[in-house]
């Protein structure tokens, strides 16, 4: 009888903590927006900011990005199930995120940080999505 190991999918791993690391950081956007109002500048001045009015920029901000944030935990699921859906939920979200951030938010240089980081979670999911397609 022959068998044969199945190694380790190691972009999967990279992606479920990169994706964790996504989740962690949205949320802590959240406390730093909530407890420190100098942080939420880049609520101010941006769509965000015409659209909802300055006193309501927070709660919008805080709402979209926790929105994010729980779509981020469905591909989480997917990922750690290794599902072929999982890696393609996190570019769709990915992309879209980056897309409305750069109507709803005022830019600042922080912008190109996020898009570097999109840039690598699309990457490595595209990668992921690949391995788990061809172990199908």
């Amino acid at each position: 009888m022959n068998s044969s190991k199945v190694g380790k999918n190691w972009v999967n791993i990279l992606l479920v903590l990169l994706v964790a690391i996504n989740i962690i950081g949205d949320i802590g956007n959240i406390a730093l927006w909530n407890s420190l109002p100098s942080s939420q500048e880049s609520l101010t001045g941006g769509y965000i900011d015409s659209l909802a009015g300055a006193e309501n920029a927070l709660a919008t901000g805080t709402i979209i990005l926790s929105v994010v944030s729980i779509m981020y935990v469905a591909a989480l699921l997917g990922l750690l199930k290794k599902q072929k859906w999982g890696p393609l939920l996190v570019i769709a979200i990915s992309i879209a995120n980056r897309a409305i951030a750069v109507f709803l938010y005022l830019f600042n240089q922080f912008f190109f940080l996020w898009f570097a980081w999109t840039i690598i979670l699309l990457v490595v999911a595209f990668l992921d999505f690949r391995k788990l397609s061809s172990n199908a």
